[in-house]
This record gives structure tokens, C-alpha cells and sequence, in this order.
């Protein structure tokens, strides 16, 4: 019996780590970023490419070696694109009949068999969209911090702020010392 797949890390970070066991310090931690596109994906697959690799860098979850899963869920959805526009040009085939002699008596309507291809992929594709936490039921245990608003004043106190705070004593700064040996009194005329 195989169980429940266990999250990545940083899905249970996300997600409050609702089971509160010790997360995984050992787990790698790839950098995050980009992947290269694979090599070889149809033109919707790349379009979809490049809108899913937009919003989940957005969100922090994508590192360098998401590639490959990446990959293969843009594909499914390339995939299902074709299957889609398939099922709607012709939702509905004849299918021949035949008799116990193996003439054909008639023709019968179904269902495309592209509308079923449609939804085997649209499946698989929602698997990979769990995995990287866009369903919005798998949204739902994901738990971003929000910037909190940083008062000013609490900002300079920190020493991160823009104004340098008052120097204390025995801290103050040295003053600044001057070589007052290469002037002499005709490079400086005050009755200007």
C-alpha cells in the first residue's frame, strides 16, 4: 500500500505545516529560478511555457530543476489544445455497423473519441498544476507572507533607513585631518 505522496518543503512552509512534524533541513534546496525551456514543444505547449513559468516565479515556488515536470504538463496542455479544438469542430462520428456476417448495415453517432483524449490530458495536467500548488483547493493550504507595513520611525531605530542615527558617546566620529603643508600664502588670497 503506497499512502499519501509526501509535499516538498517548501509546499509545507506554504502551507502552515498543518501536520507540525519537524520539516525536512536535509531536504536539497535548488535555486530558484527559471528552467531552460525544453527543446522540441509544439507552438502551444511554449505558450503555455511561458505563461505558467510567469506566475509561478511570481510566486516563488519555481526553481532550475522544475524543468522536466514543468515540461511535460505544458505539453499535456498543448496536447489538449489540439484534442479540444478536435472535439469541437466534430463533437459527434458515425460509427459503422455490422451484422453477425460482418456487413456493414448502418452507421451509428458517438462521441468523439478527441473529446476523451481532451479529458485524459486535461487529468494529467491537473495532477502536475496540485504538484505545484495552482488548483485552487491545493491554493488553499498555501499561506504567503504579506510585506507588513514598516513604520518609519521603527526603520530608522533598525539603522535601515536613510537617516543615520545620533552617535553615541565614545563612538563619534574622528575628525577629518587636513595637509596644510602644500599650501603656501600666494595660493591664498582672502582679500578677494
Amino acid at each position: 500500500m503506497a499512502g499519501r505522496r509526501p509535499s516538498p518543503t517548501a509546499m509545507k512552509v506554504l502551507a502552515g505545516n498543518p501536520g507540525h512534524r519537524p520539516l525536512n533541513a536535509e531536504e536539497p534546496q535548488p535555486p530558484k529560478g527559471i528552467p531552460e525551456m525544453p527543446k522540441g514543444m509544439a507552438c502551444a505547449a511554449r505558450r503555455e511555457w511561458k505563461l505558467i513559468t510567469h506566475e509561478l516565479s511570481i510566486l516563488g515556488l519555481l526553481t532550475v530543476v522544475d524543468g522536466k515536470a514543468l515540461g511535460e504538463y505544458c505539453k499535456l496542455m498543448g496536447l489538449a489544445e489540439v484534442y479540444y479544438k478536435e472535439a469541437l469542430r466534430k463533437p459527434m462520428v458515425e460509427e459503422p455497423q455490422f451484422d453477425k456476417t460482418g456487413m456493414c448495415v448502418g452507421e451509428k453517432l458517438k462521441a468523439n473519441p478527441a473529446t476523451a483524449a481532451y479529458l485524459g490530458c486535461s487529468k494529467a495536467a491537473k495532477a502536475y498544476l496540485i504538484e505545484f500548488g495552482l488548483t485552487p483547493a491545493s491554493r488553499t493550504k498555501l499561506k504567503i507572507q504579506k510585506p507588513k507595513d514598516v513604520d518609519p520611525f521603527e526603520e530608522m531605530l533598525a539603522g535601515r533607513s536613510g537617516v543615520q542615527p545620533m552617535p553615541q558617546p565614545g563612538n563619534a566620529p574622528q575628525p577629518m585631518a587636513f595637509d596644510t603643508g602644500k599650501l603656501s600664502d600666494a595660493s591664498t588670497n582672502f582679500d578677494a
